[in-house]
């Protein structure tokens, strides 16, 4: 009687840890601004200061483990500025194509999931400055960076609410990154939310 009475306990203890383990696999889109985009490297006009960005994308999550996600997420960084002057225009942009892969440690909970986490990821920088008139490009105020790739790496944290019943799941999610530079990083901080449809 005792052994059977363990077993069972053993049994209730282990099917969902084992049901936890199996193969997850989701899909998502995401989307909001990068807050603070600060880089040393590429400096403007005072009104043509870009701080910020705004954030488009979509992932791919993996879930082998009851606490860890793999995921893979595209991110299209963008942000156009533009100044007139005795009527003619100024612009200059920013865009970022990111390429990440992010780890992130779940601590789960009914219905809602904290999570922290970090990743690396490849940014494919391209930058525009376009000045009406040439005094407007004055010698040593403005620098250009090149374009090209660059290694990024970043910390995550935010939460995920879904329900068990649901293939929808709701995220928000903050980050704090750094872009390596030819002589200097950029650093930025982003924000954004998203939703992932959990196919398995």
């Amino acid at each position: 009687m005792k052994k059977t009475f363990m077993i069972a306990v053993l049994a209730v203890m282990l099917v969902p840890h084992y049901t936890d383990c199996q193969t997850r696999f989701g899909i998502g889109v995401r989307g909001g601004i990068v807050a603070d985009y600060d880089n040393p490297e590429f400096s403007l006009p005072h009104k043509l200061d870009i701080d910020q960005l705004t954030v488009v994308g979509g992932h791919v999550q993996f879930g082998g483990f009851p606490i860890f996600t793999l995921e893979l997420a595209v991110e299209s960084r963008t942000r156009t500025e533009e100044m007139t002057f005795l009527g003619a225009k100024t612009s200059a942009e920013v865009k970022d194509l990111m390429i990440a892969a992010n780890l992130k440690y779940l601590f789960r909970i009914p219905v809602i999931t904290p999570y922290i986490g970090g990743g690396i990821a490849s940014h494919n920088l391209n930058y525009e400055y376009n000045a009406a008139v040439e005094w407007l490009n004055p010698e040593g105020a403005i620098h250009i960076p090149d374009d090209g790739s660059r290694f990024g790496v970043h910390g995550i944290a935010g939460v995920a609410l879904g329900f068990a019943a649901s293939p929808i799941e709701l995220f928000i999610e903050g980050r704090i990154g750094r872009i390596e530079g030819d002589e200097e990083s950029a650093k930025y901080k982003a924000v954004y939310g998203g939703v992932t449809l959990r196919l398995l």
